[in-house]
């Protein structure tokens, strides 16, 4: 049931986002615009373990909490989880593609208003309902519609993620210690789908023709997966692995330009100023590429969506249209939009 919604009552703020990397960065528009909108009230992120690191050092949240699921088995465990968000006393619950189970996280934190947006069922436990149309749109306007249900009037879709100053001397050095001069692009190989990676070895052959071209190459794992100290060095780049995602962040703003899968990466990529060049797969653009090419952010995808039948000679040949338009600009300034 709908009730009145008074602004200048809030005071404190639960965000919850219960998703993988890549949309924890395209909420930070909607924590911009809750920021902007109440300067003064304490907000709370309440997101998984994996993607707390994109709020990390962020001065537009106060606190961030982990939802672990693996640590809340049994009753007693989630009633002490439960307790802990009332005991915060949010007067505003804003919980962003919203499942079941995030819904009932906004309710079970006791706050007065809940504005919970699920874009593929009813959206529980919602006392602010939005009024838009539940249509395919970009996953920062489809956040949005849950701010609107508010009164709020968000513009700013450019996800800006705050790289704090040690993560940036963190990925100096080891600038430094991969011995990288000059123009690098980075690579980004992995991701979260099989049926979202790009064969490794079109990588390597695109690797191999950028070296060619005089343009150094750094390739980029997480974490887990494995290392390919050896493959790169076959075709004349470097390779390195980055668990952080703040020093992702800088080494993304310090080459200034990123290759790579539909991932979480490549979003961090954007949000830190890097230009991208996405190879998808199954996903829609509309959705998840709410990006400007004039801003330096180029996609490729075939009409069947199989990112293993992208050929490298396209991909080739659109980074070398990609670079130039590129040329000259500093890293660091491309802005996503």
């Amino acid at each position: 049931m709908a009730v009145p919604f008074h602004h200048e009552a809030v005071r404190s703020i639960l965000l919850v986002k219960l998703r993988a990397i890549g949309d924890a960065v395209l909420t930070l528009p909607s924590l911009q615009a809750l920021r902007q909108d109440f300067p003064q009230a304490r907000i709370t992120v309440l997101a998984p373990p994996a993607s707390l690191g994109v709020y990390q050092d962020d001065p537009r949240c106060d606190e961030l909490l982990a939802y672990d699921r693996g640590a809340l088995r049994g009753l007693g465990a989630q009633a002490a989880f439960f307790a802990s968000l009332r005991r915060r006393r949010p007067d505003l619950a804003v919980c962003l593609h919203a499942s079941f189970r995030t819904a009932l996280i906004g309710w079970m934190s006791g706050a007065t208003w809940r504005s919970i947006r699920n874009h593929s069922g009813p959206d529980w436990f919602c006392n602010l309902p939005a009024s838009e149309a539940k249509v395919p749109k970009s996953i920062i306007q489809r956040d949005f519609d849950a701010l609107r249900a508010l009164g709020l009037n968000p513009r700013d879709e450019g996800p800006r993620m705050a790289i704090p100053a040690a993560a940036l001397v963190e990925a100096g050095k080891r600038w430094k210690a991969w011995r990288l001069k000059g123009s690098v692009v980075l690579l980004f190989p992995g991701a979260g789908k099989p049926e979202k990676r790009w064969p490794l070895e079109k990588f390597l052959a695109l690797a191999l023709a950028l070296r060619r071209a005089k343009t150094g190459v750094l390739l980029l794992t997480a974490p887990g997966e494995p290392g390919l100290e050896t493959q790169a060095k076959a075709v004349g780049a470097h390779w390195g692995s980055v668990s952080d995602l703040k020093v992702l962040g800088a080494l993304c703003r310090l080459s200034g330009a990123v290759i790579g899968n539909d991932s979480g990466p490549r979003h961090i990529a954007a949000a830190s100023g890097a230009r991208t060049l996405t190879l998808f797969g199954p996903e829609t653009l509309r959705e998840w590429h709410p990006y400007a090419k004039e801003d330096g952010h180029w996609a490729l995808q075939t009409d069947k969506g199989r990112v293993e039948d992208i050929p490298v000679g396209t991909v080739l040949a659109s980074a070398a249209l990609w670079m130039k338009q590129g040329a000259g600009r500093k890293p660091g300034r491309g802005r996503p939009r």
